[in-house]
């Protein structure tokens, strides 16, 4: 789970960093960005990503905290709700693996491309 925080750090950290030089080479005038709608402001694809990634580690926390109270003696909380946020999770850190993936390879790909 850690290696995949920290690659999450770093994509985040890239795409903030390639967020803020487009920000900047707009503010000067030297490219145009089309707009869907004047004044709305735009998302931004790391904002995306790192709410995505919020949802995964929440994901897991609320399987933890069910586990954790299953596993104290909680009445309240069934062995099938459990699982099924455990798996919940399991799946969530599956698809936000795959996107990691996908993100370096691409981010790889880019920087192989002759100049």
């Amino acid at each position: 789970m850690i290696p995949l925080i920290t690659a999450a750090v770093g994509v985040l950290s890239a795409l903030s960093s390639i967020s803020t030089l487009e920000h900047n080479s707009t503010s000067t005038g030297s490219a145009s960005s089309p707009s869907n709608e004047p004044g709305a402001p735009a998302a931004a694809f790391s904002d995306a990503l790192k709410s995505a990634f919020d949802r995964v580690n929440d994901a897991v926390a609320t399987a933890d905290g069910k586990a954790k109270a299953f596993a104290s003696g909680d009445q309240s909380i069934s062995l099938s709700d459990v699982m099924i946020s455990l798996e919940q999770a399991n799946l969530a850190l599956q698809a936000a693996a795959a996107v990691r993936d996908k993100v370096i390879a691409a981010y790889t790909n880019v920087m192989n491309m002759p100049v």
